[in-house]
């Protein structure tokens, strides 16, 4: 037993040490903004500086030709200004603690699908296959908000399920207090915040426990709202009000109702789940590129992972096996489903809190397949899809990082569907 866990746990060290390897390799490059960067930088100099117009939105350009980023909530700049504080202002520390919230996602996903598989091998097969994943990685790898956002959920997640198992009650404001976080980080938190609390009233109900109701009110609602409220403490130690703190949510509001209209790379959660419409972050126009891209080997299995999950999910077998899988759907729904009501334009990077999701239930479905006896070959089969999925993704891995290819590769490969230029 201790042998086959320390088997378990050199193993994820080795996908812990290869997701930092990827992400840190040429992080510093390139030295110029890498997309939405060019808004979250010159943020981060603002309120690194103190300066009052980090939190003020009716200015113009500030960086040169780039303006801030007031748009979203300030806890993701505050860990990227840390990071710019310990190791200078430079295009590898815009990125760092990214990169570390990178790698500390591929982590929480081995303990979140071990607390819902209890079985080590899907649960490295799941932290694997994350690792894997293109779009992680480029998020990984860029000073925008999303990758924070998605560590907070996962944990928030994993927390949830310990509360399932130990019935704490401490846990419950524990979890609402990342829920802040995450809060503190993007306003899309809320759709997981909003599932969570709707989850749990229904199993509330359904075991005849209203009298948690004022708890869990407490807990989910009032502890985030005051994490998120406290996040932009800078703000009010610079002398603004409620009434100024007000008028930038506001403001923020406004732009997500009547945002830009369109855009050249938008996309929608149909395109998101078929790998459909990547985003086009950066060139040189000398065969380097980075593109928000999955990897499409991965993501395309995923969907026949999903499909699989739904049918066990219909068949209505009331196991442990679809009570697990039900609840793994319901974090791909409230991921999902939210952006269908959103009017204001998205893009494939929304879809990153879906992304761990399939990567469980699919590592869940590969070891099923490893475990079948009859016939022998699919343990082949098992082999041959993990090395297909490991070659994918070093086959696509200079399109993610930026590192030069040709043009002949790029056709047949990177732009291999139309919707993928």
């Amino acid at each position: 037993m201790k042998q086959t866990k320390f088997l378990i746990l050199i193993a994820l060290i080795g996908i812990l040490i290869f997701s930092w390897i990827t992400r840190f390799y040429r992080l510093s490059q390139p030295a110029s903004y890498v997309f939405d960067e060019q808004y979250h930088v010159p943020a981060v100099r603002l309120i690194n500086d103190g300066d009052q117009r980090a939190f003020e939105w009716w200015h113009g350009a500030i960086d040169g030709k780039s303006y801030h980023d007031w748009l979203h909530p300030p806890l993701a700049k505050y860990l990227q200004g840390t990071a710019m504080n310990l190791w200078g202002d430079n295009a590898f520390a815009w990125r760092a603690s990214s990169a570390i919230f990178g790698v500390m996602g591929v982590g929480l996903v081995f303990v979140l699908t071990q607390l819902v598989f209890q079985k080590p091998r899907v649960s490295l097969l799941a932290a694997l296959l994350f690792s894997l994943d293109g779009l992680w990685l480029v998020q990984s790898r860029v000073a925008m908000n999303d990758v924070f956002l998605v560590v907070w959920l996962l944990l928030a997640a994993i927390v949830y399920l310990l509360y399932q198992q130990r019935r704490q009650l401490w846990l419950l404001p524990l979890i609402g207090l990342i829920f802040g976080l995450a809060l503190a980080t993007k306003w899309s938190a809320a759709f997981w915040l909003l599932g969570f609390l709707i989850w749990e009233v229904i199993k509330l109900v359904r075991e005849k426990n209203s009298r948690l109701l004022p708890w869990l009110s407490f807990s989910w609602l009032l502890v985030p709202a005051a994490v998120y409220v406290l996040s932009f403490l800078p703000m009010f130690l610079q002398g603004k009000t409620l009434i100024d703190w007000w008028a930038l949510q506001y403001q923020v509001l406004s732009y997500q109702v009547i945002g830009p209209a369109s855009h050249l790379y938008q996309s929608g959660p149909g395109q998101w789940l078929f790998n459909w419409r990547p985003v086009w972050y950066w060139t040189n126009y000398l065969g380097r590129n980075i593109y928000a891209l999955n990897n499409p080997l991965l993501a395309w299995w995923e969907l026949i992972a999903l499909l699989l999950s739904l049918k066990v999910i219909i068949g209505k077998s009331a196991s442990k096996l679809s009570n697990s899988l039900s609840w793994l759907i319901m974090l791909l729904l409230i991921s999902l489903v939210p952006w269908l009501a959103i009017t204001r334009i998205s893009f494939y990077y929304h879809f990153l809190p879906a992304t761990p999701v399939l990567a469980i239930l699919l590592a869940y479905w590969l070891d099923k397949l490893y475990l079948t006896n009859q016939p022998p070959s699919r343990k082949l089969i098992f082999w041959a899809l993990i090395a297909a999925l490991i070659w994918s993704f070093w086959l696509f891995f200079p399109l993610w990082v930026g590192l030069p290819v040709s043009s002949d590769l790029a056709e047949i490969f990177y732009f291999a569907l139309p919707s993928w230029r």
